[in-house]
């Protein structure tokens, strides 16, 4: 029996998880770690984690340590059985690593796309399949053993919220799973990662979201489905971004669906060059 976990994550995709341990573990403690509150969006208001907001509605304890000395200070005092780290946004360090089990959700299946940006490199890169990875962390970013994978096809129309949605639900479900089997852990069922095959991907960067006249159009199409909905692949016209938050690709060409213009709400593109004439080949203008 699991009797205490400590949950580090940040993001909604985390939040799969977290319930999923709520539900199944419901006479486990469970302590609840994320990242400090901060300002976000235009307004720049102070804004809890989806994390944290989850672990205040489900009545858990929460913590958002400042820093590393704080976050293994506060790990040590807890010394849980069991420490499940998914996007929690901050590199655990060794301290805490050599000292208790750390299971990490990745969206990837190891060791390809090692990072930050997984789900949006398979999108990037045009992939067929993605998935998941449990690992048991170690000093080194996503490098630890393989204790588990789970697979999932990439349909041609996912965009980056509809597959992040879908891994992290996938996560939760081969997280659940393997606890069930293989608690406690036996050392027999980790499997090195082959560093050859590793691959690494970056934070993305907004210089990274815009659709540029010589990217092809499979390149456009790969953009504007790894950046939709957030932040929104874009491009310049008439000197105001336009984000491109869905497209098709046919007989050679990207081909807008949904636009959203700088300022404004999403609109059909139909629409959109009803009131900007010349817009309708804006993507593959040559």
């Amino acid at each position: 029996m699991i009797k205490k976990i400590v949950f580090m994550g940040s993001p909604d995709f985390a939040c799969f998880s977290l319930n999923a341990l709520i539900e199944q573990y419901p006479n486990t403690k469970i302590t609840v770690i994320s990242q400090p509150d901060k300002a976000q969006g235009r307004g720049k208001k102070i804004k809890a984690t989806d994390v944290k907001l989850l672990a205040c509605e489900k009545n858990l304890e929460v913590h958002t340590p400042e820093s590393k000395d704080e976050l293994a200070t506060l790990v040590t005092s807890i010394h849980p059985d069991l420490i499940l780290v998914v996007a929690y946004g901050m590199i655990i360090p060794s301290t805490i690593t050599d000292q208790y089990l750390c299971i990490n959700i990745h969206g990837s299946l190891l060791p390809k796309y090692r990072g930050a940006s997984p789900v949006q490199a398979a999108l990037l890169n045009g992939d067929s399949e993605t998935g998941i990875t449990l690992i048991k962390l170690n000093e080194r970013m996503d490098a630890g053993p393989i204790l588990a994978t789970a697979s999932t096809t990439i349909p041609e129309t996912s965009s980056f919220e509809s597959l992040y949605n879908d891994l992290g639900k996938l996560g939760a479900r081969t997280l659940i799973e393997f606890l069930d089997k293989h608690w406690p852990l036996s050392t027999d069922i980790e499997i090195p990662q082959t560093e050859a095959d590793a691959s690494y991907c970056k934070k993305i960067l907004k210089s990274d979201t815009e659709l540029l006249q010589t990217d092809s159009a499979e390149t456009k199409y790969n953009k504007i489905r790894a950046f939709s909905p957030k932040p929104g692949a874009y491009m310049i016209h008439n000197n105001k971004r336009l984000k491109i938050l869905e497209a098709t690709l046919r007989d050679g060409e990207c081909i807008p669906k949904i636009v959203q213009p700088e300022g404004k709400n999403a609109m059909n593109f139909h629409d959109y060059c009803c009131g900007h004439p010349g817009a309708k080949e804006i993507l593959n203008a040559k």
